[in-house]
């Protein structure tokens, strides 16, 4: 078998390359948000918005880990927490993931109120007098959003001495996510909100370009691979993850076939297998509303071959109703129906009807019945 990869791992999404690039604005931005701390000042909170594989969390690990060593340098007490709410998310279990951190040797034994970890969080920062930086990777799937609510106003409300600072980063896909936290949690906060675009072509090239010096034997890859691949990701959702991934098979295609280099046969291969998983996890990782708005459109579209907004919106009240789900306002779904179209599930552009004003005009751009499966797969969209 012909040996294609010298290093397959910096493909990974959970490579943190020793330089990032194409980010050198946002990573300094997030850097402004928690440099304060190292003397002794208050950190920014802060939402970052962003679709998948624009670099949220590449770009604020990356962040943090040069923070650390500007906090080692001054010899400054600060710890950096990073929970992926997506596997940590109730309250009790992020605040013994916090003690791991600051206090591994203190007991957290399971089952105690949510008040008792919380005691145990404040002793155990005034006592090793330390200041914390907590990142909550995909934050809209928080069981409990009041616990960003009790942090950020934890030296507020004197749980923690004056010399110590927490600061919060909230991490999400979801570019609505703040309109479902509750007025005093957005007051408590203030956050600085940051949005990272999708990489264009150029960047997904340099991107891949960098990695694919170390993940592949030398001169294995044919020129065009590279730009191809950073192509037909750019085209389609600017993801940097999604291209990582298309090269990592174009790469496994290559060794496969025992081909001695990769080619753009390989990629185009990789990409047809590459395009069924990704619908169909996007469809997967979709917030449940932006699932019932595009459930209701895939009901409609069956009846309807171009339906309207305001179609779109009784069809979702109906779906709502059944599944007794609260109904969110008629901006909020105009916005989910532009999200939806922004990652390509949809086309609607906005027609002019004179005198009954304007509205959309909805086209589904997706394989309704791979689709429509995958958002039946979830508990709540199946009931309805």
């Amino acid at each position: 078998m012909a040996e294609i990869f010298n290093d397959r791992s910096v493909l990974s999404k959970n490579y943190v390359p020793a330089k990032l690039i194409t980010r050198d604005a946002e990573i300094e931005e997030v850097l402004w948000l928690i440099q304060p701390m190292l003397s002794r000042g208050d950190p920014k909170n802060a939402l970052i918005y962003g679709k998948s594989g624009t670099g949220k969390t590449v770009v604020t690990r990356y962040a943090l880990d040069e923070m650390n060593r500007r906090i080692q340098a001054k010899k400054t007490n600060i710890v950096s927490v990073f929970i992926n709410c997506g596997d940590t998310k109730t309250t009790p279990q992020i605040l013994m993931r916090i003690m791991e951190k600051i206090a591994p040797e203190t007991p957290m034994p399971k089952g105690l109120a949510t008040s008792e970890y919380y005691r145990k969080l404040w002793d155990a920062v005034n006592m090793q007098h330390t200041s914390l930086i907590v990142v909550f990777d995909e934050i809209n799937h928080l069981s409990d959003y009041n616990i960003l609510y009790v942090l950020s106003r934890a030296g507020e409300n004197q749980y923690i001495n004056f010399e110590n600072t927490i600061g919060i980063i909230g991490l999400s896909n979801n570019l609505f996510f703040s309109e479902h936290l509750e007025p005093r949690i957005i007051s408590s906060l203030s956050p600085h909100n940051m949005v990272f675009p999708p990489y264009t072509a150029d960047q997904l090239i340099k991107i891949l370009a960098d990695r694919a010096v170390l993940a592949f034997q030398p001169d294995v890859l044919d020129v065009d691979v590279v730009p191809l691949c950073a192509a037909l990701s750019a085209q389609e959702h600017g993801d940097a993850r999604k291209a990582l991934i298309l090269l990592d098979n174009a790469g496994a295609m290559a060794e496969r076939g025992n081909a001695a280099t990769v080619t753009e046969f390989h990629v185009r291969d990789g990409y047809e297998k590459m395009a069924h998983d990704c619908v169909v996890d996007m469809v997967a990782t979709l917030p449940l509303q932006s699932k019932l708005v595009l459930y209701s459109i895939i009901e409609l579209t069956a009846i309807e071959k171009h339906p309207t907004t305001g179609q779109i919106e009784e069809r979702y009240r109906t779906v709502c109703e059944h599944a007794q789900f609260p109904v969110m306002s008629r901006t909020t779904i105009s916005k989910l129906v532009s999200e939806l179209e922004t990652i390509g599930f949809v086309n609607a552009p906005i027609v002019n009807r004179g005198r009954r004003g304007r509205t959309r005009k909805i086209t589904l751009q997706v394989d309704v019945e791979r689709v429509k499966a995958t958002l039946l797969a979830d508990p709540i969209v199946g009931c309805i």
